[in-house]
């Protein structure tokens, strides 16, 4: 698959995603296989109360194109809480749990969060009820490493292909093959790889030893180049 396929996926991993109203942390989350739970920490960024629901699809592939998929079974992928109404400046942790089969795939999942504001106001004096207005759904992305993980790589003239089961990042720094392009900062690459999945070190120049390309997987660095 190309590069262009890629950035897609590339763009929103890098960065973390924040809403007008809350923030949900990374948009791309991975799950490694000797964890069967992640939280992920959201936040309101306003002095209003937000009410977030949380749903749950399996997706075919993260990148453009990927579909909705059924599940495996109801438990697959379970979120607590499922929804909860986060005061101004909040903070709450919401956890998924795995529950899926211990095989040799790497899943994905769409989560998509919905947040409304709550208005709270007085009714007969004595109850206060909530009402929601518009809404705003996030969707973010949740990796599942295969629980039998085979990792694996292989690295020829530039290029990274990933030949085993489960996803990781490449990253490639040093000087800039267009020098035109280089402030002395020099250039940075970071893409995120799928299974199956090869790509070509465009920007930094492989010709100079001072350029470095490595891989991040299960939060540990490795020297390709």
């Amino acid at each position: 698959m190309k590069i262009k396929s890629l950035l897609t996926v590339l763009i929103p991993l890098l960065a973390p995603f924040s809403a007008q109203a809350i923030n949900v942390g990374d948009v791309t989350s991975m799950m490694s296989p000797g964890s069967s739970n992640l939280a992920k920490e959201i936040s309101n960024t306003t002095d209003m109360a937000r009410y977030v629901s949380i749903s749950v699809e399996r997706i075919s592939s993260p990148m453009a194109g990927g579909v909705v998929i059924p599940m495996e079974s109801k438990s697959e992928l379970l979120s607590t809480p499922a929804s909860l109404i986060l005061p101004g400046s909040a903070k709450e942790n919401v956890r998924f749990f795995y529950r899926g089969p211990e095989d040799d795939k790497e899943r994905y999942y769409r989560l998509s969060w919905t947040d409304e504001p709550v208005m709270e106001y007085d009714a007969n004096k004595n109850a206060r009820l909530g009402q929601a207005t518009t809404s705003a759904i996030i969707s973010t992305i949740l990796v599942v490493a295969p629980r039998k993980e085979r990792f694996e790589f292989k690295y020829q003239n530039g290029t990274v292909t990933n030949t085993g089961n489960a996803s990781f990042r490449v990253i490639s720094y040093g000087p800039c093959r267009d020098k035109t392009k280089d402030t002395g900062q020099g250039c940075r690459e970071r893409y995120y790889l799928m299974p199956g999945i090869d790509v070509k070190i465009k920007h930094t120049d492989l010709s100079n030893s001072k350029t470095r390309i490595g891989i991040w997987h299960d939060k540990k660095y490795i020297n390709v180049n």
